[in-house]
C-alpha cells in the first residue's frame, strides 16, 4: 500500500435519512484525511435526497441511486464495485465512526499485509454519546486453529475494514441476500486471507432503529437467521467442494458437524423441510453462482 492509501467509506442507505447526517459527520470528523464516501441509495422514499444535495459538489462524495429497491446484498456489492480505495469499510447509515477509526485501520493494514479483513469492536449506541454505552463484548478474536465459520463463541463485526485487492479474489457479496450480507462478505474474505481483531471500540452501533433490517422484531430475527443460513451454506459448499476437502478431511467433517448441529435445531422449518433445504442447496450450488435465489424458491414451496 502507499503511505497514505485512499480509504473508501461505503454507505448503503434505505430510509435512514434521520440518522444519515450523523453518519456523514462522523466521516468528516476523521483524523485520517485521505478518504472518499460512496453512498448507494436503495430507492429510499424518505428525506434522504435532501441530505445528499449538501454534498453534491464535494468531490470526496459519490452518490448513486438504485432504480428500484434491491436489498442489502445488491446495494452493498454495488458500493464495493464503485469504490476506488485500496481499503474499504462499511458504515451503516444509522451508525457512526469514532474519530480515529480510519487512522487506526489504515495503520493496522499497513502492519498486516497478510490480512484480508481487520475488525474492531463497537459501542452499543442508542443515540446519546454522553450516556454510558456498553461495549459489545461478544465481538472478539477467532483462534488460529479455527475460523469464523465454525467458531461460535465470538463474532466478527463493526468496525470492519478490508483490502479491496483481497475482495477482488472472491466472487463478491451475493447480490440475492436481503440480510446477512456482512457474514457472506466475512466468510469469503476469510477464504483468501487472514482475519485480525483489534480490541478497541471504533464504531457506534445503533440498537434502537425501528427501520433496521435485522433487529427489533421476531419477524426480523427469523429473516436474519434465514439469510445467515444461506450465507453459511454458501461457505460450507465452497469449502467442501474446493481444496479443503482434498487436503483436510478433518476440517470437512467439522463443517458438516456444525451444519447439522446448528440447523437441525432451527426453529425456522420442520425437520423434513430442513432436509429438503440442505439437500437441494448442496446439489444445486455447483450449477449457479447465485444459488440463494434457487434456495428461496425451494423454501417458499415448502
Amino acid at each position: 500500500m502507499n503511505k497514505s492509501p485512499l480509504f473508501s467509506v461505503l454507505i448503503a442507505n434505505y430510509n435512514n435519512g434521520r440518522f444519515l447526517q450523523e453518519a456523514i459527520d462522523s466521516v468528516l470528523g476523521q483524523t485520517f484525511p485521505d478518504w472518499e464516501v460512496i453512498i448507494v441509495d436503495d430507492a429510499s422514499t424518505d428525506d434522504s435526497p435532501s441530505i445528499y444535495e449538501k454534498y453534491a459538489s464535494d468531490g470526496r462524495f459519490r452518490i448513486y441511486r438504485n432504480e428500484k429497491n434491491s436489498g442489502c446484498g445488491f446495494t452493498k456489492r454495488k458500493c464495493i464495485e464503485l469504490a476506488e480505495g485500496e481499503l474499504c469499510g462499511f458504515l451503516d447509515s444509522d451508525d457512526a465512526l469514532m474519530p480515529n477509526a480510519l487512522e487506526v485501520m489504515v495503520g493496522a493494514h499497513a502492519e498486516h499485509p497478510e490480512c484480508s479483513l481487520i475488525y474492531s469492536t463497537c459501542y452499543r449506541y442508542s443515540g446519546d454519546k454522553d450516556a454510558d454505552m456498553p461495549i459489545w463484548d461478544f465481538i472478539g478474536p477467532i483462534p488460529e486453529a479455527s475460523d469464523f465459520l465454525i467458531f461460535r463463541k465470538r463474532l466478527v463485526s463493526h468496525f470492519v475494514s478490508f483490502k479491496k485487492a483481497y475482495y477482488n479474489r472472491t466472487v463478491g457479496i451475493d447480490r440475492t441476500l436481503l440480510c446477512a450480507e456482512d457474514r457472506d462478505l466475512y466468510y469469503k474474505l476469510e477464504e483468501v486471507g487472514k482475519l485480525l481483531h483489534l480490541p478497541v471500540p471504533l464504531y457506534y452501533y445503533r440498537v434502537n432503529n425501528v427501520n433496521s433490517v435485522s433487529i427489533g422484531t421476531e419477524e426480523k430475527d427469523i429473516r436474519a437467521h434465514h439469510y445467515s443460513v444461506c450465507a453459511e451454506l454458501n461457505a460450507i459448499c465452497r469449502r467442501m467442494g474446493g481444496p479443503l476437502y482434498k487436503r483436510n478431511k478433518k476440517a470437512y467433517l467439522e463443517y458438516m458437524r456444525v451444519l447439522l448441529k446448528v440447523y437441525y435445531h432451527s426453529t425456522l422449518y420442520r425437520r423434513s423441510a430442513f432436509m429438503r433445504y440442505c439437500w437441494f442447496y448442496l446439489r444445486g450450488y455447483a450449477f449457479s453462482p447465485h444459488a440463494c435465489s434457487h434456495l428461496l424458491k425451494i423454501v417458499r414451496g415448502v
